[in-house]
């Protein structure tokens, strides 16, 4: 009787120990991470832009896949007066594990808290509207 009791109590062990193994974040398809510029539809959200693919993904509350960034402290207000533009962002995509044990990337004065949860942030310098 105890083993069948332990049974189950050991398959949801193992259960909970696979679910912690599972990336936190994901690729962005199409993301190019050697590019120095990106091109896509802007939010901005705390403080962190987020960088879409399509207009229509900025409808939608989770906005999943993007890519999150920041530029540096003094030009964040740039990119809120874009807001919903497509937009060309200058930087460099920093890949979002090589922050380590932190839960952001410091950028210029400005941090990236990755609400994007994907593979890679950008570190940007500059934004422009296209289009």
């Amino acid at each position: 009787m105890k083993t069948l009791i332990l049974a189950p109590v050991l398959l949801a062990a193992t259960a909970l120990a696979a679910c912690s193994s599972v990336p936190q974040t994901r690729p962005t398809p199409g993301f190019d991470a050697s590019a120095t510029v990106f091109r896509g539809w802007l939010r901005v959200s705390n403080g962190e832009f987020q960088l879409a693919g399509e207009q229509r993904q900025l409808r939608d509350a989770l906005m999943r896949p993007c890519t999150s960034g920041a530029l540096p402290r003094g030009l964040q207000e740039t990119a809120g007066d874009l807001q919903g533009a497509q937009v060309e962002i200058t930087g460099r995509a920093v890949a979002w594990s090589s922050r380590g044990e932190r839960q952001v990337i410091s950028h210029e004065g400005s941090q990236v808290s990755n609400q994007c949860r994907s593979d890679y942030v950008i570190l940007a310098t500059s934004v422009r509207r296209v289009g």
